[in-house]
């Protein structure tokens, strides 16, 4: 089993510092650090990724990159959502703003590969982006980029459906969540739009592939084609591509809550279907907030992705894990969370009991 954590720089540099912060994250056999290496709102200065990479290489760990050029902002509150030429924030079907979610261009797909060959300069070996690489925020109705720009370029690309009166209202009724009652020529319009949205993250994924540093793409919960997530698309764009399983469930309050850790395992069991090899897919065994997902939860939320054949294990946000507590239950479960083996499947949910994990 393979154990990593996610983190900023400024953790790393902090816990290098701090007595017994190398050792603790030893002891409960993390291999390596998922570091943040490129931030909608910021651009990371490289010598400061090559700084935490010697840390880290000196303590025998391995250093793997974390990008989030579309969404999630360094401050959930700030307005920043871009600054480069080029990029844009994504709009609604009602064309409002949407928060957390730039539009992917073809300006932010060069920046990103730029940051890629920086990284593959500094020998890290792996570039994982996160669940904000989608096209539409959680669950919902088929989404996308409603803008100007946009529209036009979905017509230029489908142009059986160029007519004057074309626009979001034309789109509004068609990307419904349930597609009962469209016609057939609505439901190719549904279908095209998906194509159009997917076909923008799979070419991100393509054109952030280079020699020498393997990508990987971290899937939201229940992401698909209506959020242009296109699974089996970038499977075939990017032959080795890694991925991250999308789950939620990050607090006690929703863990806790009737169904939740069965549809958690729904979850994961339709992504890892779709995504082939265990050994390419990753856990989002996340605590967010700071500290609420308790130490005991954790230890069942990592037990039951365990159950569903996940074989590695991504820790996101080891600065929210902020008690001895959580590396204490890591350590003394290690050895329990290797032992469990895959039990889950599509088939056999309701015939097991979520509660005594």
């Amino acid at each position: 089993m393979d154990m990593r954590a996610c983190a900023a720089p400024d953790t790393i540099l902090h816990g290098s510092e701090s007595a017994g912060w190398m050792k603790k994250m030893r002891g409960c056999r993390i291999r390596g650090f998922f570091v943040t290496v490129y931030d909608v709102s910021e651009e990371i200065d490289p010598e400061k990724i090559a700084r935490v990479k010697r840390i880290l290489d000196g303590e025998g760990f391995e250093t793997w990159g974390i990008g989030l050029p579309v969404g999630h902002p360094a401050g959930l509150d700030t307005p920043r959502f871009t600054y480069h030429e080029g990029w844009h924030v994504r709009r609604d079907i009602d064309g409002n703003e949407c928060r957390w979610c730039n539009a992917v261009t073809d300006r932010l797909i060069r920046d990103a590969r730029e940051r890629v060959l920086i990284l593959r300069e500094l020998g890290i070996p792996v570039m994982f982006w996160d669940d904000d690489l989608r096209a539409g925020n959680y669950e919902g109705d088929v989404q996308g980029c409603f803008c100007s720009e946009c529209l036009a370029k979905f017509v230029r690309a489908y142009p059986e459906f160029d007519r004057k009166d074309f626009g979001r209202e034309t789109l509004r009724p068609v990307l419904k969540k349930d597609p009962a009652g469209l016609s057939e020529e609505e439901l190719a319009l549904r279908e095209a739009w998906m194509d159009f949205i997917s076909a923008g993250i799979t070419r991100f994924m393509r054109e952030t592939t280079v020699e020498g540093v393997r990508n990987g793409i971290m899937v939201m919960h229940r992401g698909d084609r209506r959020h242009g997530i296109d699974i089996p698309a970038i499977r075939k764009a990017c032959p080795g591509c890694l991925f991250r399983v999308g789950e939620l469930m990050f607090d006690d309050r929703s863990f806790e809550a009737p169904g939740n850790k069965r549809a958690l395992a729904e979850g994961v069991l339709r992504h890892m279907a779709l995504m082939g090899d265990p050994e390419r897919i990753w856990s989002e065994s996340t605590v967010y907030p700071h500290g609420a997902l308790t130490p005991e939860n954790l230890r069942k939320k990592i037990v039951l992705e365990r159950k569903c054949g996940l074989r590695n294990i991504n820790l996101m946000g080891v600065e929210r894990m902020n008690s001895d507590a959580y590396y204490e239950m890591l350590e003394k479960n290690v050895r329990a969370f290797e032992e469990t083996e895959p039990c889950l499947t599509p088939g056999n949910l309701d015939g097991f009991d979520f509660e005594t994990l």
